[in-house]
């Protein structure tokens, strides 16, 4: 069997990236998605809104009735930099024996030469790289011998029109967060006014 891990910031988890979890579900066999919110994202900095004890938080609950899902706190509770070699080194050795494949987006898909010792990292997974467009990120593997180096696989994913910035960005214009979000997150946003949200909003 084997595990996959699906690393992000998380801010906050909405349906998209669930479905998204579905899917490799159904495409792979795999024992368990573990999510792992990032504490410091390479590349990005440090731009959270939400501590990451409510990320975390909001993962759990979105994700506690399906019993093929997890959560880690692992690279929250590292405190630094958030490199996907040292949290997939740390699954390795967890989950000896087992293959791991890493989920990974278009965006992130297409930086991946420029991760934290890629070379080591890629050794020790197979990349999911979840398209959107499937014909238009085939091609730009296609065009770049990094990826001949590296074990991956494409998975087309329906398009979403969604994003944890459009949701925080609807929160604050007091706008309806609904379906964008489980119930369960939505309330915990509502109850802890995270983002700006009012009590008893939409």
């Amino acid at each position: 069997m084997a595990i996959a891990l699906y690393g992000g910031s998380f801010d906050p988890i909405h349906i998209g990236h669930l479905i998204t979890a579905n899917n490799v579900l159904e495409n792979y066999e795999l024992e368990k998605i573990i999510f792992v919110p990032s504490h410091i994202t390479p590349l990005k900095g440090r731009s959270l809104e939400a501590a990451d004890k409510n990320r975390y938080e909001m993962i759990r609950i979105s994700i506690e009735k399906n019993t093929k899902f997890e959560v880690s706190s692992y690279e929250i509770e590292k405190d630094e930099v958030s490199y996907s070699y040292h949290t997939v080194k740390y699954f390795s050795e967890k989950y000896k024996g087992k293959k791991i494949y890493f989920i990974v987006g278009t965006d992130r898909a297409k930086d991946l030469k420029k991760w934290y010792n890629i070379n080591e990292l890629s050794k020790m997974v197979t990349f999911i790289f979840v398209a959107r467009d499937k014909e238009s990120l085939e091609k730009i593997v296609k065009e770049d011998n990094f990826y001949k180096s590296i074990d991956y696989e494409i998975m087309f994913s329906p398009v979403i029109e969604l994003s944890s910035s459009l949701i925080r960005n609807n929160i604050k214009q007091n706008k309806s967060i609904n379906y964008m979000v489980t119930e369960e997150c939505k309330s915990y946003i509502e109850e802890l006014s995270l983002y700006g949200i009012p009590r008893n909003s939409k």
